[in-house]
């Protein structure tokens, strides 16, 4: 493992000269750059704002602005009551399950509320700088739940014979008069895909089927559509869960969710991670890299921004060099003999990709 922070052009340069796919992850880094808005900061101001209650307030000062961190500690503090016993004071009507419900709705609620109206809300070139970006790799992952990535896909010159380089798997028939698309993995073709490993604003769950809001067939912002249907207590495909464990149960019971695990699970070659802090929340994503299909997954390329040895960055590296010791673990030695199976990891500055412009 090198701590060696490459330039973004210099580890891609390096990826393409390797043998295997070069993909990437997207954590909440990548919608940070392009929006404040997104910080869980901001979102955290914004719930206050809106009405979270005094002891779930507390709670966010207590623990920091992160809601998956606070859902993590209910979901603990949830186990830890069942497993001593201990009987809920009378005298009080909160009650850690139903908080934990409440932050979650209230969570995806302030993202939707949070969220930028319209795609004009941002410069067109910072669009144009993004798919830029994305067309330097053959999928493309992300954990997060807005709409920058649907939006990107809107600006593209159709004039000029220009399509967007990924496919997400949702169409219309030609002969339903349903305004939204469904999901159908057949329906992917030839082009590189992109998945939304945890749910987003846009996709939601009907009949059975994961479907996707779609502007052009309604011409309604899809953001106000969100918000009408969280009105009726219908709520996005959104996987808001605290901790790892309970976030892929979630994935489990989506027929959406669990297509994209598995892709995930099955990477080779390289994978670039940009804006994702390794968090302990996202062990189910980690473990995949981890143990990816017969470990071929073997370059992991991981965005740092700032200065390396602030104690967010030295987490993150401290992080990245337990996967590769995890990994060491699995190779079996017919395979480790031939010095194959192994996670090399490198690290570049995230700034220095430039994907907004």
């Amino acid at each position: 493992m090198s701590n060696v922070l490459l330039d973004f052009s210099e580890a891609l340069n390096q990826a393409k000269g390797l043998s295997g796919k070069i993909q990437l992850l997207l954590g909440n880094g990548f919608s940070i750059a392009c929006h404040p808005s997104f910080k869980y900061g901001t979102l955290f101001e914004q719930a206050k704002k809106s009405g979270l209650p005094k002891h779930l307030e507390d709670l966010l000062d207590r623990y920091g602005s992160n809601f998956e961190d606070v859902l993590k500690y209910l979901d603990e503090g949830v186990f830890l009551a069942k497993h001593y016993h201990l009987k809920k004071d009378k005298r009080t009507n909160r009650d850690m399950q139903q908080d934990h419900k409440q932050l979650k709705e209230k969570l995806i609620k302030t993202i939707s509320d949070n969220h930028p109206d319209f795609p004009s809300k941002i410069k067109k070139d910072k669009f144009e700088s993004c798919i830029k970006f994305l067309r330097n790799f053959e999928v493309v992952f992300t954990v997060n739940y807005d709409l920058l990535l649907y939006w990107a896909s809107l600006h593209i010159d159709e004039e000029k014979g220009e399509e967007f380089p990924f496919a997400d798997g949702f169409g219309r028939g030609d002969d339903t008069s349903d305004p939204d698309c469904s999901f159908s993995y057949s329906s992917m073709g030839t082009k590189p895909y992109l998945f939304f490993l945890h749910g987003a604003l846009h996709l939601y769950t009907r009949d059975g089927h994961v479907w996707k809001r779609v502007w052009n067939t309604t011409g309604i912002p899809i953001i106000q559509r969100v918000r009408e249907a969280f009105n009726d207590k219908s709520y996005p495909l959104v996987v808001a869960e605290g901790r790892s464990i309970d976030k892929l149960k979630k994935i489990e019971s989506s027929s959406y969710l669990s297509q994209a695990y598995r892709k995930f699970k099955n990477l080779q070659g390289h994978i670039f991670i940009f804006g994702h802090s390794l968090g302990d929340q996202d062990d189910h994503i980690l473990n995949a890299i981890v143990c990816s299909e017969k470990l071929k997954l073997n370059y992991v390329w991981i965005g740092i921004y700032g200065n390396p040895n602030s104690a967010h960055n030295k987490k993150i590296i401290e992080k990245a060099a337990f996967l590769r010791i995890k990994r060491e673990e699995r190779i079996p030695k017919r395979i480790k003999s031939k010095g194959e199976g192994e996670l090399n990891i490198n690290f570049f500055k995230s700034n220095t990709a430039n994907i907004w412009g």
